[in-house]
């Protein structure tokens, strides 16, 4: 099962939680608009080749435009083993 969170729950977890990965699975165009400044931008066509730069040792948080695509990455990064991986529902969006 993959869990959840808002885009209000991760502005909390962020500053909370110092072991985190933020993974923005925008596209370039998205990210150069606007990003979390401490994420990590890999887009959808290239995370089966950049999977090994995301660590597996604290929990990644999958982060996109609308939601969609980053549930479609935080299932394949649970495919390769990553246990604690959450999706945030309604993406960058969510936040107005």
């Amino acid at each position: 099962m993959l869990n959840t969170m808002s885009v209000h729950d991760l502005d909390k977890k962020r500053k909370s939680e110092k072991q985190l990965t933020i993974l923005d699975f925008r596209t370039d165009k998205e990210w150069n608009e606007g990003h979390i400044e401490e994420a990590m931008h890999i887009n959808g066509g290239t995370l089966q080749n950049r999977v090994e730069e995301i660590s597996k040792d604290k929990p990644v948080v999958v982060v996109c435009g609308s939601g969609y695509r980053a549930s479609i990455a935080s299932s394949f990064l649970q495919r390769q083993g990553f246990e604690a991986v959450t999706n945030v529902i309604g993406g960058m969006s969510g936040a107005g």
